[in-house]
């Protein structure tokens, strides 16, 4: 091998010297600063990712209890409003029953009132009637015209009559 040949190994180690001082004369001139400024802009751009990405956590998980806190008093409210329904529903409720309850009171009120109106008119026009016919009954009976002094008294006996046999 030629390398290791004595007559060319210092020449060969020498240019192997060259080489590789202007290798590293190039690599860190050139090379390594743009490696170390790609490296820092690396480190940087995750360094603020990471950043960005705490914030937006943290932003998030802000949000997060807004939105439940949100919730929450959506919820509050839902039930207080439907709390609110059952009661005003329960009020108009117990308002009509008790509409309906003066209605109908008010409507058999009056229908024994009008009841009532009705047998007191029955009971004046049969009074009447049964007067009618207890005068003519006599006058036929006796077949002479009645004063009115005798129809009183004969009219006061029938009535008497009436009545004692109402209350017996």
């Amino acid at each position: 091998m030629p390398q290791f040949d004595s007559q060319f190994f210092p020449s060969t180690i020498f240019w192997s010297l060259v080489s590789f001082a202007l290798m590293l004369f190039i690599v860190g001139k050139y090379l390594y600063p743009s490696l170390i400024r790609i490296l820092d802009e690396r480190r940087t751009k995750v360094s603020s990712d990471m950043e960005a990405a705490r914030k937006s956590r943290e932003e998030a998980e802000k949000l997060l209890a807004e939105q439940h806190e949100l919730l929450e008093k959506a919820r509050a409210q839902a039930e207080n409003m439907i709390r609110q329904a059952e009661e005003m529903a329960r009020t108009l409720r117990e308002e009509r029953e008790k509409e309906i309850a003066q209605s109908v009171k008010a409507e058999l009120d009056k229908a024994a009132a009008q009841i009532a109106a009705d047998r007191e008119k029955m009971k004046s026009e049969l009074r009447t009637e049964t007067v009618t016919l207890v005068v003519r009954s006599l006058e036929t009976i006796l077949e002479e015209t009645l004063t009115d002094t005798q129809k009183v008294v004969y009219i006061n006996k029938a009535m008497k009559a009436i009545d004692e046999r109402k209350a017996g």
